[in-house]
């Protein structure tokens, strides 16, 4: 039976048992008026209990169809929750059966992998055992076999004698060829062959060496060693031809300022013999802000030096020599000439070589070399022009024939006001000084101890060598647990500024440095702990050897 037919059944019942009601209630209103007459007061009590009867069937009939819309209302609620139940299970079913599939997949992939893996052991076994019989083979090869009875005798007729056996060759204490007659105190102080850690030099010129090479020296020693002599000189090395430039203004090219440092050098009347640009090679920061220069001659970086304050881009940029540098001795067999009209016009680099700046373009020579000559005889002076126009530069060189004068020109002329601006007076030649070349005396010996121990002064960068090969830095992850390591055992001594391990790279393929560790501390007092407590130490089997590193070159990255 439907829904709508249950509903008119059920009224279709009310409505019969309120007829029924109503006939019962007029039989008996009937048989009451028959037996006895009620009083007005009964009936209108009978009345009302009529009406209250009549309207709570009405309710009754009224709330009838609201209860059965709040059945049908909570039949839907089942009705949907049994849905969502279902659909529930239908899901967890479907989970069920995903996680089957994958776990069986997964035991196949394991079935497949494992014939593999046996086969990998099995090598492994297999390369195991043979380096494992090799090494056997080698220790039974190298072990000694003590003779015994007459093969012993034997040994003893057939070994040969200390002092006659063949030792093996080696590289140390072997010197360079041409270099034969030169002692070792003279070969550092010439700059030629720096001590561990300083910037790598270049190679001796080989056309110096010519007559020694080529045996035209008729068998005289003493040719031999003066040719050897001439080659022998600071003015050779790369640290004399090197100058440090810093307080560089921001600049979009390095090759524009190099071609400026060009230009201006070569428009310059110099007695060097120059092949093209000055500049042989050029170096700078990352940041742009300093740089290094080398020049193809001594002479020419010594004019850098004199121009230190030249301004590029509306910025004063200050030029100096490096640390390392060593400064040439004075030459004994020059002449000495007191006469203005045969002074000579070069002045080679030597410890009394003075510099003067800043001088008014509007200044003869005549009257520059009347004022020097106050303080005593010139041995030479040039006054620095302009290679086309023949004008002042305002830069001159000077030497007096007495070496004690310099110090006292120097403070008496520097800060002088000639024009605009002061003279700046100064020694031109300012680094580590050279001994003579023929003094090989103990004393000298001494001598140079003094000498090189300004140089050896504590800076703020430690430099690490023999503690890796280029091999070790092609791995990414390896470089990182290197720089790590250093890092961390670095940090027991101090703070630290920066790190560097240069490494080749797709852009550069041959740096300089590779195979040096470079740390910089907050300060020297840490770089010399860390010197002296890493010095000897083990680093994957090798001994460290520690140096103090140039500042000025650690931030060109002069490696």
């Amino acid at each position: 039976m439907s829904e709508n037919g249950y509903l008119e059944a059920t009224r279709e019942a009310d409505a019969e048992r309120h007829r029924e009601r109503a006939r019962e209630r007029e039989r008996r209103e009937r048989h009451s008026d028959r037996d006895y007459s009620r009083s007005s007061e009964h009936r209108s009590d009978r009345m009302r209990e009529r009406e209250r009867y009549d309207r709570d069937s009405e309710r009754s009939h009224r709330d009838r169809p609201e209860r059965s819309r709040y059945s049908d209302r909570d039949r839907d609620h089942d009705r949907d929750r049994d849905r969502d139940r279902e659909r529930d299970r239908r899901d967890k079913d479907r989970e069920r059966d995903r996680n089957r599939d994958r776990d069986r997949d997964r035991d196949r992939d394991r079935e497949r992998e494992r014939p593999k893996e046996r086969e990998r052991e099995r090598d492994r076994d297999r390369d195991h055992g043979r380096d494992h019989g090799r090494d056997r083979e080698l220790r039974d090869r190298n072990r000694i076999r003590r003779p015994t009875g007459a093969s012993l005798e034997a040994a003893i007729e057939a070994a040969v004698p200390v002092d006659e056996r063949k030792r093996r060759m080696t590289m140390w204490d072997i010197k360079p060829k041409g270099y034969e007659q030169i002692t070792a105190e003279q070969a550092k102080l010439s700059g030629l062959f720096p001590l561990p850690g300083a910037p790598r030099q270049q190679n001796y010129d080989q056309a110096r060496m010519q007559l020694n090479q080529n045996g035209n020296d008729g068998g005289n020693p003493l040719a031999r060693q003066l040719a050897v002599a001439a080659n022998l000189q600071p003015s050779n090395s790369r640290q004399s031809k090197r100058v440090l430039v810093s307080n560089l203004p921001h600049m979009e090219s390095e090759r524009h300022f190099v071609d400026y440092i060009n230009k201006f050098i070569g428009s310059i009347a110099s007695a060097s013999v120059r092949d093209g640009d000055p500049l042989a090679a050029w170096q700078f920061s990352s940041d742009k802000k300093a740089g290094l220069l080398e020049f193809k001659s001594a002479e020419d970086a010594t004019v850098a030096v004199a121009f230190s304050g030249l301004v590029y881009l509306d910025t004063p940029v200050v030029i100096v020599r490096p640390k390392d540098y060593v400064v040439p001795e004075a030459d004994p067999a020059a002449a000495t000439l007191g006469d203005v009209d045969q002074l000579p016009q070069v002045v080679p680099d030597s410890p009394e070589k003075i510099s003067i700046a800043n001088i008014p373009l509007f200044l003869e020579e005549e009257q520059i070399l009347e004022l020097l000559k106050e303080f005593g005889a010139l041995k030479n002076f040039v006054l620095l022009r302009d290679k086309q126009s023949g004008e002042s530069k305002g830069v001159a060189f000077c030497e007096f024939v007495d070496s004690q004068m310099t110090d006292a020109v120097c403070d008496g002329l520097s800060g002088m006001e000639l024009g605009d601006q002061p003279l700046v007076v100064r020694r031109a030649c300012i680094g580590v000084k050279q001994l003579s070349s023929g003094n090989t005396s103990l004393s000298s010996m001494a001598a140079l101890a003094n000498s090189t121990a300004s140089d050896s002064s504590s800076t703020c960068v430690l430099q690490l060598l023999n503690m890796i090969v280029p091999d070790d830095l092609n791995d990414d992850d390896e470089y990182e647990d290197i720089k790590d390591d250093v890092r961390e055992e670095c940090e027991k001594f101090g703070p630290i500024v920066d790190l560097k391990i240069p490494r080749q790279t797709r852009t550069n393929q041959n740096p300089s440095g590779v195979g040096k560790i470079f740390v910089r501390f907050e300060n020297p007092e840490s770089c010399s702990k860390a010197l002296k407590a890493l010095a000897g130490r083990k680093f994957a089997d090798r001994t460290v050897v520690t140096t103090f590193f140039p500042e000025e070159n650690y931030e060109v990255e002069a490696f």
